[in-house]
């Protein structure tokens, strides 16, 4: 392709006048009685098979444990493999960490907070380059990798731009939303950079980036959640289809091999339960997949050298307990098969109750049910742990009543997403107590201590426009009917999202998280229980609002779970009278979610590990059976 400029630019590809040609099936080697088929046909066909999977090595080329509670993206190394890139949440900055693989260590390049999304690297590898979606640092920026200086690049004005791609001759290639108009252009190098128009009419394209030669664009065609990938010949408009109905994750990126005869991406077909990697040549070979060890693989990146990196998502949780005094929580389950998280207590101490669900990036978890596991005086498990409710949908956050005879819990049953009870060991159905119904983002609920109310957090009615706030449920301790409707606590002068509701132990306040609508400040607040002026006891960069403050037995402090803008989440403590903080517990797979035991004396947390790993692994020329496992 000719480098853009005003006067001289690439040919304009519109879809209207573009001739499509959909390749004939790819078929591979057999698998029992059925063939391997790519074109046309769910990705997930490809998979190898059988003997057709092979034992390789890798090389872990970064490690990098990510501040974000739930969303992880993926690590990008540089061509030569010397470096790996990560953006992460940290201290909601959404910063830059860059790694060096032979020392290991992993530096934040960036301090600054901004949106920084879509990283890849230079082809020379002396320059990180990304998206940055923040309105006053919108578009195409650099960093040095070694200085950590930062400049833009590209000014799209007042277009939105995404899928950034710097070439060797400096031309940055992109996709340019203006208004409902969408198109894939060019920048040239200089200092003006002069904007083409390589193909307008590029609705629905997804990851464009153009091949070493500079004739071809290959993209994920997106419609109705699930992909196409295609390539398009720039001066004829000739496009192919290799591959229909994929799943691709939010960082959604196709790398091309640098001798431009495959293409590379991470993807799930409809019948996978996971992201795997794939190679996908553009001569109609077979494709091939790249798994590692039953994880997730949420981007594969080519190396110059001819390795291939896997970004590998590595999540665990459980439930583990600590002394109040502090340490390293010990894990309770002590099963690789069930993740659990949200621990809750029996009010005698001798159960723990928690949420359990099978994690997969390809479908996020919709199936929660409710876990239970029984404790000895010592706090040690007296058999496995079993279910304690499974209802269809979302079972969350067990909270027995004081008297035990009682079972709350948050449930999108029946199309609904409120609070439901149930007896303790009954088979009676639920019965519903609020009826907010669907998109109320409802909260887990908390006992008054004197067992006739429930304390919540929820957007309350869809229609109200509600971004968040505390409530409570006046319950009949007897029949287990709610006595009223429910009612939202008033919160004088708070302005945020209110997230998160907990009783104090004599029942006469709440404490709750709030973010600031300003900042995304989190705050640990406490407010009288019928409501008023809250008041701010803490407040910092990166929390965890995904739950509530706890309690500790005397109401004299709150447990909260927070991180400093690297590692993992740790339960920390503060004194509510003198904002006087320490640190509870310790360890590599941090803490978070903290519930206190009856007796106040143990900590009850989830213990979660959220990292990813790049792995380098060899690629063998002709082998369509690169399977890590």
């Amino acid at each position: 392709m000719q480098k853009p400029s005003a006067s001289s630019r690439p040919p304009i590809v519109g879809f209207d006048t573009m001739k499509t040609w959909r390749c004939p099936t790819l078929s591979g080697p057999r698998c029992g009685k059925s063939r391997l088929v790519l074109a046309a046909v769910p990705l997930l066909t490809a998979a190898a098979c059988g003997s057709d999977i092979a034992e390789i090595s890798d090389i872990v080329l970064a490690r990098h444990v990510h501040t974000d509670l739930y969303d992880a993206y993926p690590g990008i190394p540089s061509p030569a493999g010397d470096r790996v890139v990560f953006a992460d949440y940290a201290a909601d900055k959404r910063s830059l960490t860059v790694y060096g693989v032979a020392t290991g260590v992993g530096r934040a390049m960036t301090t600054t907070q901004g949106g920084r999304t879509r990283v890849t690297w230079s082809p020379d590898g002396s320059r990180v380059v990304y998206v940055d979606r923040q309105s006053d640092r919108h578009g195409v920026w650099t960093l040095d990798p070694t200085t950590g200086r930062e400049s833009r690049i590209v000014d799209p004005g007042d277009a939105r731009i995404d899928y950034p791609r710097l070439r060797a001759d400096g031309t940055v290639t992109a996709l340019r939303y203006a208004g409902a108009d969408t198109a894939w252009v060019a920048y040239a190098p200089g200092p003006d950079r002069a904007m083409s128009v390589v193909v307008d009419r590029a609705g629905g394209w997804v990851a464009a980036v153009q091949s070493p030669d500079g004739r071809t664009v290959a993209y994920l065609r997106s419609a109705g959640g699930r992909s196409d990938l295609a390539v398009t010949e720039i001066a004829t408009g000739e496009t192919r289809t290799l591959a229909t109905d994929l799943q691709v994750g939010w960082d959604r990126r196709v790398e091309w091999s640098s001798t431009g005869d495959a293409l590379h991406l991470a993807a799930a077909g409809i019948n996978d339960s996971l992201f795997v990697g794939w190679r996908v040549p553009l001569d109609g070979g077979p494709a091939e997949r790249l798994e590692h060890r039953g994880r997730d693989v949420l981007a594969v990146t080519p190396l110059a050298d001819g390795r291939v990196a896997l970004s590998v998502y590595h999540t665990r949780t459980t439930v583990g307990l600590v002394p109040v005094t502090g340490g390293e929580p010990t894990d309770v389950l002590r099963t690789d098969s069930t993740s659990a998280f949200l621990p809750s207590w029996h009010p005698d101490g001798g159960s723990l109750g928690f949420i359990t669900f099978s994690w997969r990036r390809t479908r996020m978890p919709i199936d929660f049910d409710l876990g239970v596991l029984d404790l000895d005086a010592g706090g040690a498990p007296t058999g496995p742990p079993r279910t304690l409710l499974s209802e269809e949908g979302e079972d969350y956050g067990a909270a027995w009543s004081p008297d035990g005879r009682w079972l709350a819990f948050h449930s999108h049953m029946e199309q609904s997403d409120d609070i439901w009870l149930v007896p303790v060991g009954s088979s009676e159905r639920p019965t519903r107590l609020t009826r907010f119904g669907p998109g109320a983002d409802t909260g887990e609920p908390h006992w008054s201590p004197d067992g006739r109310a429930l304390a919540f957090s929820s957007h309350g009615p869809p229609p109200e426009g509600n971004p968040g706030s505390v409530y409570t449920v006046a319950v009949d301790p007897v029949t287990g009917s709610a006595v009223a409707d429910p009612v939202r606590v008033p919160l004088d002068g708070f302005q945020g999202y209110a997230m998160g509701a907990r009783f104090s132990p004599d029942g006469e306040r709440l404490a709750f998280y709030g973010r600031s609508f300003e900042d995304g400040r989190v705050t640990v607040y406490t407010v009288a229980a019928a409501g008023g002026i809250p008041t701010a006891v803490i407040s910092f960069v990166n929390g965890e609002p995904y739950s509530a403050p706890e309690w500790s037995a005397d109401g004299a402090s709150l447990f909260y779970s927070r991180n400093d803008g690297s590692g993992p989440f740790q339960v920390w403590r503060v004194d509510i009278a003198t904002g006087a903080t320490e640190q509870v517990t310790t360890g590599v797979l941090g803490a978070l979610q903290p519930s206190v035991s009856p007796d106040g004396r143990t900590l009850a947390v989830t213990m979660r590990e959220a990292a990813i790993e790049v792995v380098a692994v060899a690629a063998r020329a002709g082998a369509a059976r690169a399977s890590a496992k």
